[in-house]
């Protein structure tokens, strides 16, 4: 038997009407204390809200949101944002669907992120989230308690309101790597950005499991404090300095591996028989980069036209058409490797 609105009021001992306003975000006049009881027995029953009998009820905004907790302030000109953006929009406008774009900081998430979500001004979400998995699962939970659709990007979640669209990271870093591996390589560092991503989490992991899995008994992750190319100039240079026994560099975007191509030439490194540099994502760039960037490439326009996709047939239908989405990734060798 289904758990209803009923249940829930009565084991936090409040109104269905109270129990109402939560799930549609009308709580400015309610005590915190309250709210919490709901959203906790909303959790504890497992309570899933009827998406199709509300619509009936509810006058949808024709709006989806794009949230993302990112300490970047140009978190809109990250490549791959923007590509996750080219294709939501491109898939939205079809069905005459608004976006919202929205960035929180790590430091202020949690109140101004939980506000936003339960004040309900999209009829759903794409979600990319950086943070530790800790954290991030803790703004998992909270979207998932409001009953709103959300696909979350590069990451997993199970609840039957969460889609999640991936790409094989882990898969396109052992690529990578077992090139490198395959051309003699023997020491080959990771040049990681300064913040958790979940794809860079998976990134490391398959440069770490590829690692070994070619024999090799050496590895080494390097964190950038300033995920800029000027950053990963700065940092490369150091590293290369210190240890010059180092022949090959995976990054886990391709910013980060242009500062890295940067750093190799101003210490008379020759790319790449000297120092062979290998990027991810396949930003428009990397073609036109001195020498052109072998990067492991990632559809970051299809995924989010896939994640608008999912969420649409959510909003329409009451349910995910298929609750994860994994695309494969591509090894593109140019010159740098």
């Amino acid at each position: 038997m289904s758990v209803t609105m009923r249940d829930v009021a009565k084991q936090a001992g409040v109104s269905l009407q109270s129990v109402s306003n939560v799930l549609n975000g009308r709580t400015s006049q309610m005590r915190e204390e309250t709210r919490q009881r709901i959203l906790q027995s909303i959790r504890d029953l497992s309570y899933q809200p009827n998406v199709q009998a509300r619509g009936l009820r509810l006058q949808r905004t024709k709006t989806v949101a794009f949230l993302t907790i990112d300490p970047a302030v140009r978190f809109l000109s990250d490549p791959f944002h923007v590509a996750i953006l080219s294709g939501m929009v491109d898939t939205l406008r079809q069905q005459d669907y608004g976006l919202l774009v929205q960035g929180f900081h790590p430091d202020q998430a949690g109140g101004k992120f939980r506000r936003l979500v339960h004040q309900r001004r999209f009829d759903g979400a794409v979600v990319h989230l950086s943070g530790s998995p800790e954290r991030r699962a803790e703004h998992i939970e909270e979207i998932a308690s409001t009953g709103c659709p959300f696909v979350l990007i590069e990451d997993r979640a199970e609840a039957a309101t969460v889609g999640c669209v991936l790409a094989d990271d882990r898969g396109g870093a052992g690529a990578a790597v077992s090139l490198l591996q395959g051309e003699g390589h023997e020491r080959i560092g990771f040049l990681a950005t300064d913040r958790h991503w979940p794809a860079v989490e998976k990134r490391i992991a398959g440069y770490e499991e590829a690692i070994r899995a070619g024999g090799g008994s050496w590895s080494e992750v390097w964190g950038v404090e300033r995920e800029t190319v000027e950053g990963a100039r700065s940092r490369v240079e150091a590293v290369l300095r210190a240890d010059p026994s180092v022949t090959a560099i995976l990054c886990a975007n391709d910013v980060l591996a242009v500062g890295a191509i940067q750093a190799g030439k101003q210490l008379g490194r020759k790319i790449p028989t000297s120092l062979a540099i290998i990027g991810f994502d396949d930003f428009d760039f990397a073609p036109y980069v001195d020498p052109p960037l072998t990067t492991v490439a990632l559809p970051g326009v299809e995924m989010g036209g896939r994640a608008a996709e999912l969420l649409l047939s959510y909003i329409k239908n009451g349910k995910f058409e298929v609750a994860e989405v994994v695309f494969p990734t591509k090894l593109i060798r140019r010159g740098s490797a």
